[in-house]
Formats: C-alpha cells, structure tokens, sequence
C-alpha cells in the first residue's frame, strides 16, 4: 500500500471548516466561562520551568493533588520550548498542535482505510461519525490539555508511512510517541509478529538515543538521578488514579476478581494468541495495519489511566466503520450502535448526572471499546475467510 496522497477534496474541506468551527466555538466559550483550564498541560509548562532553572521536575505538584509530571526525562526537552513563551501563549501553541493533529489524523486515516479496502466513494459522513464518536472525549482532552492527540497523530503519521522507501518517517515518529507516553508502546507489539524486525531494531536505537540525551547534557550522575526520580512519579502514579474503564476494575467490578495486572494480562494474551493464529493465515501488509490499530486501541483498557486516552482508539473506529461498510450485516452495525452508545454518549448534557455518573463508575466506556475492539477483530478475520466482493454496498453519502 502506498502513502495516501490527501487531495485537498470538497467533502475534505468542508470537514476542515466544520472542525475548525467546532473548536473555534467551543476554545471561545470556555475561555470566555473560565473553564478552558488546562490542568495537563499547567503541569508540563511547571515542569519545564523547574528543570531549565535547576530545579528537579519531578518532586512539585503543579497544580492539582495528582498535578505531578510524570514524562519521562526527554519529554523536557521535547517541551523545552515552553521555557521562553509566556504560559497564555504557550497554551495556545498546546492547543493549536493538538487541533492540528486532530485535523491531520481523521482524514489521512480516511484515505489510507479507503485504499487499503479498495473503496472508490468517498463516504464523507464516516468523517463525521468518526468525529462524533470521541466529541466528549475530545471535550476533555482541550480542557485538560493533555498530549492524546499529539499521539494520536504521530501514530497516525507513523501508519501512513509503513511502506514508505525509508523507515525513518515511521520510526522517528512512533519513537516519539512512545518516549512521550510509553504506555502506547502496546501498539507495537504487532511488529514483532509480522517480523518487522528493521522498526524495531532503529525504534530501538532511538530509545536508546533518548535515554542518554539527559546524561550527555547532565551528566551520568545528574542525569541517571532525573530517570530514577521520574521511575519513581510513575510507580505512584496508580496510588491516586482510579480508573474505571481499565480491565482491572472491570473484572473487580463485574467478577469481584481483585487483581492489578491479572486481567490485562489475561486480555492480552488472548489479543496476542488471535493475532498469533491470523498471521499464520495472512501474513500481509493489511492485517499488520489492522492488528496495529487494534493494539493501540486497547491500550486505555490495559493500564488504569483518564478518559481522555480512549482517543487512541480513532484509528480501531474508523477501521470498524469502512470494515462495516463493505459487508451487509445488520447484526454488526447493531453491535456497533451499542458500543457506540457506550463509548460516546456519556455525558451530565446528554444523560444527566445521574446516569452518567452511573455509567462511569460502571466502567461502560471500557466496556464500549472492548466491544469496538471485539467486533473489529471478528469483522475482519470473518472477513478474510471469504472473497471480498468487489463491488462496494452503496451508502448514502454527502
């Protein structure tokens, strides 16, 4: 599969204005109601100020009783930036870089999925769907200003150039992604199974790269010290992060099974055996995309973390969508509606405090993944036992 090449295209860029719109709007309102607060990102601008003073980043609450910076130590570097800008400016640089990546990510995906599949129409309203499916999530991440979307477009960029004459393009960006959440290295376990032996290997000299990047401008000691103490943030991070959606208070919540990592890794394994026994069948290029997105998707389930990291599972959504499309099932879409229901709508405007506070601490935003993610793994790999046809079902599009 070639890089998509994006032509700027009608139902395209009226998907940029509308999204330009949307959080032109809604960036205004809450600047103007005082809630645009950004407690993520006070975090990282707090951090950088310490660490180019001096200071060690890693001991300060910035903010908030979870307000520590818990990066690891490149990740300063990465925002040393924020050093010279004034925080209101620095905000908005944050923002910018998160809206962009945004924009970036739905429609480059869009084309890369329509390739892959062989589907000529455009279906522009499976851009909108995509984009609705995270709307609250997306609510959060801006009021927050976390770095979710920063990763979801280097995973993005990373994908669309797999099969690109150099590896670089990829593994620059994934490297990034991983030195800024390691968490998301999940989704590249799916390289080891294909045998992408060439991404792993340079990912790997990257690591290594960033790991010895603060030693060099320390210092061994200085530098080995700032690691440790940011080992140290991370180890206490799940002391005050309750988080609902992850396997592991599913299975306390559902099964009174209490376990930190029994259940992930139980998942896990399963994803991994699935994937294990496809390869043997389909070793191309498509399933590796596929089991990609999948893995990445799950990433938010496996370990405990906020709401807004079920961003990472754009890419699993609009896969789900074009799979859905090309494959007359009533049953799926039906399941699709339901994890949708679950994955999307929680919200005190739609549901009202009650119920929305019933459906978080029920975990059913990860339940609503988990079902994305089931369903798309049995789409596809139903899919792949039969011939696809080559006419595509015709949708209504805009």
């Amino acid at each position: 599969m070639n890089i998509p090449k994006l032509k700027i295209e009608r139902f395209q860029l009226l998907f940029y204005v509308f999204i330009c719109l949307f959080l032109g709007l809604f960036l205004t309102v809450e600047t103007v109601n005082g809630k645009l607060w950004t407690n993520d990102f006070v975090v990282y601008y707090g951090a950088v100020q310490d660490f180019f003073n001096g200071n060690d980043p890693y001991v300060t609450n910035y903010g908030l009783d979870t307000g520590y910076f818990k990066y690891p130590p490149f990740t300063l570097y990465l925002f040393g930036y924020n050093f010279w800008l004034p925080f209101p400016v620095a905000k908005i640089v944050h923002l910018v870089l998160s809206s962009f990546a945004l924009l970036y990510s739905i429609p480059v995906l869009a084309a890369m999925i329509r390739e892959m599949l062989g589907i000529r129409r455009n279906y522009a309203w499976v851009l909108y769907l995509g984009f609705f499916s995270v709307t609250i999530h997306l609510v959060r991440e801006f009021h927050m200003g976390n770095v979710n979307l920063i990763l979801l477009g280097l995973f993005v960029y990373g994908l669309s150039h797999l099969k690109s004459t150099t590896v670089w393009y990829t593994v620059i960006s994934w490297s990034l992604m991983i030195i800024i959440k390691p968490i998301t290295i999940v989704a590249l376990f799916p390289l080891l199974f294909f045998r992408q032996w060439k991404y792993v290997f340079y990912s790997g000299l990257c690591g290594i790269f960033f790991f010895l990047f603060p030693l060099v401008h320390l210092g061994w000691d200085a530098g080995i010290k700032l690691w440790s103490d940011w080992l140290t943030a991370v180890s206490g991070h799940g002391e005050y992060i309750v988080g609902y959606n992850s396997l592991r208070f599913l299975a306390l919540t559902y099964f009174g099974v209490s376990s930190e990592w029994g259940p992930s890794l139980i998942f896990l394994s399963v994803l991994l055996l699935l994937m294990l026994v496809d390869v043997s069948k389909h070793n191309h290029q498509r399933q590796l995309f596929r089991w990609m997105v999948v893995f990445m998707a799950f990433v938010p389930n496996f370990f405990v973390t906020d709401t807004q990291h079920f961003l990472l599972s754009v890419p699993l959504i609009l896969f789900l969508i074009y799979e859905l499309i090309t494959r007359r099932s009533v049953v799926a879409w039906s399941v699709f509606v339901l994890g949708f229901g679950l994955f999307s709508l929680n919200s005190n405007d739609l549901l009202g405090s009650h119920i929305s506070d019933f459906m978080y601490i029920k975990g059913m935003l990860g339940i609503g993944n988990l079902l994305f993610i089931g369903l798309y793994i049995f789409v596809f790999m139903s899919n792949e036992k039969r011939s696809r046809v080559s006419q595509v079902v015709t949708f209504g599009s805009i």
